[in-house]
């Protein structure tokens, strides 16, 4: 039977030649998976995963160039730093180690509020003005006046997308949350109010995110769900809600399915994921080759990143240097915070968040920090 299916994929040339001497002659040979052509060789390994592709690479020569050109590797998000006074922007890939400069006098007197898709979505020190950027396209998009304050902002899909829409929350009242939602090239923001008979405690809540066409919040054991399209809001209580004091939220997707990380400290971030309207708590033996990159205004996962697999990259902020805390599930603890050298001379508080890895390196002014481009571990 193993003969038959082989030869049942092959091609009627392929067949022949095969199995045809140079006399004419029929041969007795059976052609196996070798004998394949490479373009359908390409075609059944591309459906593998990465760690089968990496094991199929290693049967013979031809599998492996087959392997090598369809293996497709999620690029890790590199960590954006941005002080709040200041043109020079840092960005560090958590892979090699290695840190560039940026200069960009457009982000001069602004603060970040959300990363997506390459671009920043920024608020001026006025609280007033909003403007979408693109650090290394460095196109700027302006959005209407925002006369009021918000916890949260986000926004769905890129600004030049056609489909981008931009969505706040503010719980202005106990009992009372403001969404208000905006589309580039607006005029003003569309303002609506849903009453809610649950406490939102400002000191434990995720990030806000967009999966599956809708808005996602964590706050106070609550998942908020929010519809842009039908200006619906819906929530569900978690049950097993169970948190430590001082802890943090991170809300992120992988393929439209919602994950739930909090840590504190060094102790290891309890992960869960959302299945069947039930938060369940992924292990170390479960964690299949995720990465969760996390931080305060943007929070994201990877599938079999090479060298980041079963781990959890938190970027902190703070007033005078950059850290991002590596944790492995697969050693299951805190493997010492990853201290950046310090970037300023000064105090200057700088916020780090999550971005996606510019196009191309050789094409962006970019700098290595000379002396300063060392990453070392914290003792």
């Amino acid at each position: 039977m193993t003969g038959q299916r082989e030869k049942l994929i092959l091609s009627k040339e392929d067949v022949n030649n095969n199995n045809n001497n140079n006399n004419g002659t029929w041969s007795n040979s059976v052609p196996t998976f070798s004998d394949l052509p490479s373009c359908l060789l390409e075609l059944i390994l591309s459906f593998l995963l990465l760690k089968d592709n990496i094991s199929a690479s290693a049967v013979c020569k031809a599998w492996r160039t087959a392997a090598e050109y369809v293996r497709v590797v999620e690029k890790h998000p590199w960590v954006i730093y941005i002080p709040l006074c200041g043109t020079l922007i840092d960005l560090f890939d958590p892979l090699p180690w290695k840190r560039y400069t940026l200069n960009l006098p457009e982000m001069d007197g602004s603060f970040v509020c959300y990363s997506k898709d390459g671009w920043l979505l920024m608020r001026r020190t006025n609280l007033v003005d909003l403007f979408f950027f693109n650090p290394y396209t460095r196109e700027l998009i302006t959005l209407p006046k925002y006369n009021s304050q918000f916890q949260k902002i986000a926004f769905s899909s890129a600004p030049t997308s056609g489909t981008c829409v931009s969505v706040t929350l503010n719980f202005s009242l106990k009992y009372l949350l403001s969404i208000r939602i905006c589309y580039p090239g607006a005029t003003e923001w569309i303002t609506m109010e849903f009453p809610f008979s649950l406490d939102f405690d400002p000191f434990r809540h995720s990030n806000l995110i967009y999966a599956n066409d809708h808005f996602f919040y964590f706050t106070g054991g609550i998942l908020f769900e929010f519809d842009p399209a039908t200006r619906t809001l819906n929530h569900q209580a978690w049950d097993e809600y169970r948190r430590p004091h001082g802890r943090f939220f991170y809300l992120m997707e992988q393929k439209g399915e919602l994950f739930l990380m909090y840590a504190c400290g060094s102790v290891t971030p309890k992960v869960y994921k959302l299945s069947s309207s039930k938060w369940e708590e992924i292990s170390s033996a479960t964690f299949d080759g995720l990465t969760i990159f996390a931080s305060r205004y943007s929070s994201v996962t990877r599938m079999d990143v090479l060298g980041l697999r079963n781990s959890v990259y938190l970027a902190k902020y703070g007033s005078y240097g950059m850290q991002c805390e590596f944790y492995s599930f697969r050693e299951g603890r805190l493997l010492k915070p990853l201290i950046v050298s310090q970037m300023l001379d000064e105090p200057n508080f700088v916020e780090g968040l999550w971005i996606e890895p510019p196009p191309c390196k050789d094409v962006l002014d970019f700098k290595l920090r000379k002396g300063k481009a060392k990453v070392t571990i914290a003792l």
